[in-house]
Order: structure tokens, then sequence, then C-alpha cells
């Protein structure tokens, strides 16, 4: 039988269509490496900023020759990606998150690349994410189900909205609707990329949901 949640992806889905219109980079399949490092370096430029701010750091980092984990991993400083970031919001953290994690990935055991630290398995992988400066839950998730395309539902103040109004919980933390989700959807990617995006997508303007690619 169908869970209430499932009927409610369902329906989304049906209204507003497949995500991968709006969203291209982000919940299309075969992404380049290229696409995943945006990805990740998008998930916390967006943090408490809109995602057009966001893009705007993304395009200043492009202009710069500095949107891979590769390059910023090669500064010296974090400090010298304040003039890119400083657009999205919180231009003293910000560049601290992206150099800590961009260093992480790129040494990550000893082996140099993004590829291997992605064939981790998703407990682990989330672990090591969460003991890293700056990223909190929702932005682990967030790269781990968009960037490494595990299966890790993200929960946002979007959701928060939707479990209200459909009175699926009265327990509104993070760990318990994460789990919440995921116990009544079938444990696939693509279904928790699309529902993650198409609750965000159905309470904004059909005209804000375009995500351009970088």
């Amino acid at each position: 039988m169908e869970s209430k949640i499932y009927k409610l992806y369902l329906n989304l889905l049906q209204k507003c269509g497949s995500p991968k219109e709006y969203w291209p980079q982000w919940c299309k399949k075969g992404k380049t490496s290229s696409d995943r490092e945006i990805i990740a370096i998008g998930a916390i430029l967006t943090q408490r900023t809109s995602w057009r701010n966001a893009e705007l750091a993304l395009e200043n980092l492009k202009k710069a020759e500095l949107l891979s984990f590769g390059k910023i991993a090669e500064l010296e400083r974090s400090e010298t990606l304040v003039p890119y970031v400083r657009v999205a919001g919180f231009y003293q953290s910000k560049p601290k998150k992206l150099f800590e994690l961009c260093k992480f990935i790129e040494v990550f055991e000893g082996v140099k690349g993004f590829g291997e630290y992605a064939k981790k398995n998703l407990e682990k992988a989330r672990e090591d994410l969460l003991s890293l400066y700056g990223i909190g839950p929702e932005t682990a998730d967030t790269i781990l189900l968009y960037a490494f395309d595990k299966p890790s539902f993200v929960v946002d103040e979007y959701t928060k909205r939707l479990v209200k109004k459909e009175e699926l919980a009265t327990d509104l933390s993070y760990d318990n609707l994460k789990n919440l989700f995921e116990k009544n959807l079938p444990v696939n990617t693509e279904i928790y990329q699309n529902f993650h995006a198409l609750v965000i997508f159905s309470q904004k303007e059909k005209s804000r949901w375009g995500m351009k690619v970088v």
C-alpha cells in the first residue's frame, strides 16, 4: 500500500512536472565531475541566502577559474575567496567552509580526487561531512543527495511547512523528519531528489523555479 507521503510525491510530480526541467544540473542523470563539484560548492554558498546570490558567487568563482575542489584546495588561505563569494553573505565564514570542504575531498585518505570519496558508504560519508566546519545536516544531505547521488533525504524549511500543512508529524526535528520521509519512500536517489525539489517548487512562484547551469 502506498504511504501518504509517497502519494504526496506522485501528486506533486503530476502537478509540477519533472524537476529536471528547472534544476537541470542538480537533478540530471550522468553528472560530470564538474557538475558534482559545482553542486557541492553551491550547497555551501546557498546557506541562509537566496539561490540567486549563490549563483552570482558561483559565476564569480568561475570567472576567477576557482570553481573546482582542486583550485580552491590549492589556495594558501581561505580569505582569497572573500571577494568572489561576498555576494552570498557570511563572507567571513563561507570561504572557510568552502576551503575546508575542498581540502578534505581533495586529500581524502591520501588519494587526490572527488571520485574516491564518492565511493564511500552513505553512513560514513555523512559522518565525515558533518565533522567539517560549517556543515550541518541539511548541507551534508544536500551534498550527498545531489553531488554524490546518494539516497539521503534533505529536510529544509519548505519540508517543514509541507509537514505542518499535511499534518504528517508534530515532531519537526531534523532527524525525525528525515527518518519519516525515508521510511515512507522507496530508497531511490531520483525520487529523493525529485521530491525535495518538488516540495520547494510547490511553495514558490513558477517564475522563480529555475536554476541556471553554471
